[in-house]
């Protein structure tokens, strides 16, 4: 398992343990961001093409999954 999938997958589990965000999701952006310092750091050192073409995938994953979810919800209040 590569590092980029490490921490994606500590990401989702750290997501997981969430029933609800509340009012402002971003809140817990940074708290997120110090659970995963370590494996952070550890993609900048080793700095690898494919660590990092990894994570835009995911990013771009999570993007289309937003857009799709939002659209539900605007059908939802039709």
């Amino acid at each position: 398992m590569t590092r980029a999938t490490r921490l994606i997958k500590k990401l989702d589990r750290l997501l997981s343990e969430h029933d609800s965000f509340g009012d402002s999701p971003e809140s817990c952006v940074d708290e997120m961001v110090d659970k995963l310092s370590d494996l952070i750091k550890a993609i900048q050192e080793k700095n690898k093409q494919e660590h990092w073409a990894s994570i835009y995938v995911e990013r771009d994953r999570t993007r289309i999954k937003t857009a799709v979810l939002n659209k539900v919800m605007d059908r939802s209040s039709q």
